[in-house]
């Protein structure tokens, strides 16, 4: 889209320095006697013709270059908010599993004690032929 812009823009510069020429030269668009006009004349002329077109060419681009720039902020913007998005929702699952893992090795931690008390009443049941029950 830049890109047409600027031809465009290059365009209307060309054009405007090829009239200036033409003026230059004593040809009018119109056809119309020319009144005598002298050279520093036309050279004003041409200069300010120019000069207009590539200020014009140069505001356009100017503006196109400012869009680029805001669009590119617009965008890390939106990008930044997706990070920050996915930042917080990591940090949720994280604490997440760390509750699962912590209330994992409670019940680890009761599963080894029960597991260990079974050992040791079954061990003690063989050790004692004739035990007593319940078990004290």
């Amino acid at each position: 889209m830049e890109a047409v812009r600027d031809r465009q823009n290059l365009d209307k510069v060309e054009r405007g320095i090829e009239e200036a020429l033409r003026n230059f030269a004593g040809g009018e668009a119109n056809g119309s006697e020319l009144r005598e006009i002298t050279a520093g004349e036309r050279i004003d002329k041409i200069g300010n013709m120019s000069a207009r077109a590539i200020v014009e060419a140069s505001e356009m681009t100017a503006k196109d270059i400012e869009e680029a720039g805001q669009a590119a902020v617009d965008i890390a913007a939106d990008i930044m908010k997706e990070a920050q998005q996915l930042a917080a929702e990591l940090r949720a699952n994280g604490k997440k599993m760390r509750d699962h893992l912590q209330e994992f090795a409670v019940l680890a931690k009761k599963v080894s004690t029960a597991m260990r008390d079974t050992r040791a009443d079954v061990l003690k049941v063989h050790e004692d032929p004739f035990p007593t029950f319940p078990p004290q």
